[in-house]
């Protein structure tokens, strides 16, 4: 006979304080954000720090709607509630550029820095999710809603409206779907789901997007696979420059050709800061226009370690799931031209898987505020006159937070034009720069001889000078020993030759210091116009 069971009280005491801990942060949201709806209720919360004159070491509080902020610093406190739905975008950052623990997110034109995050990508992730859960929930009210609320049916009545307006949320988000296309039967919903298990099974490796988008099929056709204003604001923020892409071209076997080169700025030190890739596309025979569209990507890096070896494959699958939306699935697979060694081709996959997820992470990101942008820009007459003017809000706080992005292709089209002034500027500013250093090495090299040659006199004149000593020296000793045998015409002249020699050595001497003087004023002046040229560049 078996006796009782024991009773785990470690894991009883883990239950009971982690309910504890979020009974008592529920307890703080409500208490610091009073402000708030009752309805909103804790989902998660993060020790962070606010970034602004000083770090604001505090804690971030998510609910469904609402992302916020307290901090409490010997009784500075600092308060901030942002809206999900007025957030227009958010980025991973780093600390000093260097610490990968931070979060930036902007929201009616203003940024807020959040910090000191223990896990950076995790945070991302759920403030992410949430974000868009808000901005599809924010499309998603129809009028129908508002007419459920505003009618004056009892509530027994209202209840199939309601379960029907739940379940098309399981199915759609679209503001039009419910007002222009019949519902769909059963049957249809079956042969759907088909049509997408057998897509799913034409991807290989790993599946990185999988996502409707309330876009048409052909419309992200035109968004990925030509030369779109989303493709070079995407290249431009993932560092990507001088791409060039060829027209779509028919092969024999009937599939569609394009190939797209393009030059990636990467930070590994082994191969240095630029590599060049080459991009093939090819769009299968089989893709139907407005309904499916199937593209594989062969991309090839050419400056990375191990180049040779391997490739990588991506597939792009656009299905049509009505008349205004679309399903985008995104797989990759790497593949290898000549088996590598073990350890090579670990280090292959895992910078190059690494690289993939991040590229289509922001893809997909980059997709669903495209997305956003799209639908905010169309205006149905038939729409409720609230619906618009939140339209024409949301709309405002894109136009607010996109900025940079649309400047970047404006600035491009004025760049093209100013280039041959600028260049021109930047010659004529060499040209200038070497002229003077001509001019001042000329005078340096003047300078130099001058001083050898005045060198060269002086050690002639010390040596006239020791010499005319040295004489002096001998007669005062011949006249002192023998003063008869000395005759007096031969010293008189040979001292008055000695004298003339003198002379004119310092005669020479005296030439060589004017032109010395000389040569030394004009380098004064050619330094103070140096001077004054450099002074007219700065103030201009």
């Amino acid at each position: 006979m078996q006796g009782p069971a024991q009773y785990s009280w470690s894991s009883d005491w883990s239950f009971w304080l982690s309910s504890s801990t979020y009974k008592y942060r529920s307890e703080e949201f409500k208490r610091q954000f009073s402000h708030l709806p009752d309805s909103e209720k804790l989902i998660v919360d993060y020790a962070c720090a606010l970034q602004k004159d000083i770090l604001l070491q505090g804690r971030l509080y998510l609910s469904e709607n609402w992302l916020c902020f307290h901090s409490n610093i010997f009784r500075w406190e600092t308060t901030i509630s942002i809206a999900l739905k007025d957030i227009t975008f958010m980025t991973k950052e780093k600390t000093a550029r260097l610490i990968p623990n931070a979060i930036q997110i902007a929201a009616k034109g203003e940024k807020f820095f959040f910090t000191s995050f223990s896990a950076r990508d995790r945070s991302y992730l759920s403030i992410f999710r949430l974000w868009q859960n808000a901005l599809l929930h924010k499309v998603e009210e129809s009028p129908s809603e508002k007419q459920v609320k505003k009618s004056p049916l009892p509530s027994s009545e209202r209840k199939p409206v309601k379960l029907v307006r739940s379940r098309s949320l399981e199915k759609s988000l679209d503001l039009n779907e419910n007002e222009n296309l019949p519902e769909k039967s059963s049957a249809s919903d079956s042969e759907e789901a088909v049509k997408e298990t057998v897509s799913e099974n034409d991807l290989y490796g790993r599946l990185f997007i999988n996502r409707v988008f309330h876009i048409t099929a052909d419309k992200m056709f035109e968004i990925l696979f030509t030369n779109s204003h989303f493709m070079q604001r995407f290249l431009n923020s993932r560092s990507i420059v001088d791409a060039v892409s060829t027209p779509w071209n028919r092969d024999s076997s009937g599939n569609q050709l394009r190939t797209l080169t393009y030059t990636v700025t990467i930070n590994n030190p082994l191969c240095g800061k630029f590599t060049t890739a080459t991009e093939k596309q090819i769009l299968h025979k089989q893709s139907q226009k407005g309904q499916s569209y199937q593209v594989d990507a062969e991309v090839l890096t050419h400056d990375v370690p191990y180049h040779d070896y391997f490739y990588t494959v991506n597939r792009y699958c656009i299905s049509r799931t009505s008349s205004h939306k679309c399903r985008l699935r995104v797989s990759a697979e790497v593949k290898y031209k000549k088996q590598p060694w073990g350890l090579v081709k670990s280090v292959i996959e895992k910078n190059t898987w690494g690289g993939i997820q991040e590229n289509f992470k922001q893809l997909e990101s980059d997709l669903l505020m495209e997305e956003y942008a799209i639908n905010q820009s169309i205006e149905d007459s038939g729409k409720l006159v609230a619906l618009r003017r939140r339209r024409r809000t949301l709309h405002r706080s894109l136009a607010e937070s996109l900025p940079k992005r649309s400047s970047q292709h404006s600035s491009g089209d004025m760049g093209v034009e100013s280039q041959g002034s600028i260049i021109g500027r930047k010659k004529d500013a060499v040209s200038r720069t070497t002229t003077i250093i001509v001019v001042m090495s000329v005078f340096l090299l003047v300078l130099v001889l001058l001083n050898v040659t005045l060198f060269l006199k002086l050690s002639k004149i010390e040596h006239a000078a020791q010499s005319l000593y040295h004489v002096q020296l001998q007669e005062e000793s011949s006249l002192n020993v023998s003063p008869e045998m000395v005759s007096k015409e031969e010293i008189p002249q040979y001292d008055k030759e000695q004298v003339k020699h003198v002379k004119g050595v310092l005669r020479d001497s005296i030439e060589m210091l004017e032109q010395l003087k000389i040569s030394l004023s004009m380098l004064q002046r050619s330094f103070d116009h140096l001077n004054r040229t450099q002074s007219g560049k700065t103030e201009s």
